[in-house]
């Protein structure tokens, strides 16, 4: 007996009409099966993972951009856009949305594959139909000119869909590829630095960043030596232990370090990706270094004093303030460059 499909779906009663809309699926989130339950139990509670996430979701372009929330566990879907604001304002259940994720995502060539290869078992078997054992020679496959140029067009589309590749051709029997160059981004947030306090009973004092704009190098050197876990870490910083696929081929690496801004000492994390970055790249690549400066990398680090001229001191890239960010350049730096463009105006 043949087992029977099984969906997880929303049923509507007497529906008499269904009205779709197009949406454009800006981000796909695996989230774990409690979260997910969450979100689709109580869609109008604020939820922490939408945040992130909210540049990217809108109505323009005559269509609903969105981010599709998958189930680790069941691969069904929460398709949110929630317009700007913490909690789902609009939302669709999508059953089997890692299946559908997975089907998007799969080369046309491995349909081809699949056809050409169900009319080769099919001319096999009508050959074979009087015997009772088929022999097939391996010799056929690497014979087979169709079977050789579906296997093209699949390196062809998997090279395509690359984040590391930026253009690929093929002909005189070569694949040739060209990767996009490294871009540098860079990432800055506020430094909390504390130091040991004058007795033995109290907690560390926090003190201005801007006290240690003269000593770069020296904690530059600092951060550096702390990266040396193995050798994937000193090659690639923090991306080395990104858990996105995805990043892990888009992103080069990503080194913290200190630099003096604007008469100020702030944390930069400097990326190095294969070409540029776009938004969903960037905000999946913030949340994650992010979650490195706060839980990984940056606790142990905050850990580690450090002596700058008198002062022991403890730096962290991270802090639990509303007012913490992790924002590109442009979005935290105004340096004043009036004096070299406009002279001696007054």
């Amino acid at each position: 007996m043949v087992e029977k499909m099984i969906l997880n779906a929303v049923m509507n009663r007497k529906a008499d009409c269904y009205e779709t809309k197009k949406c454009v699926v800006e981000k796909v989130i695996d989230v774990h099966e409690t979260e997910f339950k969450k979100m689709i139990e109580k869609p109008l509670e604020r939820n922490y993972y939408l945040a992130p996430y909210r540049s990217l979701m809108g109505f323009y372009d005559d269509a609903y951009h969105c981010v599709l929330f998958v189930d680790q566990k069941s691969g069904d879907g929460l398709l949110v856009n929630s317009e700007g604001s913490d909690y789902a304002r609009y939302s669709q259940f999508i059953p089997n949305a890692k299946d559908i994720v997975l089907k998007q995502e799969q080369s046309l060539a491995l349909d081809d594959l699949k056809t050409h290869m169900d009319c080769c078992i099919n001319d096999w078997l009508e050959q074979h139909e009087n015997e009772n054992d088929i022999c097939v020679s391996l010799t056929e496959f690497l014979d087979d000119s169709s079977l050789a140029e579906i296997l093209s067009d699949y390196v062809m589309d998997s090279l395509d869909r690359h984040p590391q590749i930026k253009n690929c051709t093929v002909g005189n029997g070569f694949i040739e590829a060209t990767k996009h160059e490294l871009t540098e981004t860079k990432l800055y947030c506020p430094l909390t630095i504390c130091i040991e306090p004058d007795d033995d009973y109290s907690d560390l004092e926090e003190v201005p960043s801007a006290n240690y704009v003269y000593y770069d190098d020296k904690i530059n050197e600092r951060i550096r030596q702390e990266l040396n876990f193995d050798e994937d870490e000193r090659e690639r910083g923090l991306i080395a232990y990104t858990d996105s696929k995805h990043l892990a081929q888009k992103v080069y690496s990503a080194f913290p370090s200190v630099e003096t801004r604007d008469g100020d000492l702030y944390g930069v994390v400097t990326i190095k990706s294969y070409g540029e970055l776009d938004r969903a790249d960037l905000t999946e690549l913030t949340e994650a270094i992010e979650g490195q400066l706060a839980d990984g990398y940056g606790e142990h680090f905050e850990q580690q004093p450090i002596r700058l001229g008198d002062d022991e001191v403890y730096i962290s890239f991270w802090n639990s303030d509303d007012d913490y960010f992790l924002k590109p350049e442009s979005e935290v730096l105004t340096e004043q460059k009036f004096e070299q463009t406009m002279g001696g105006l007054n």
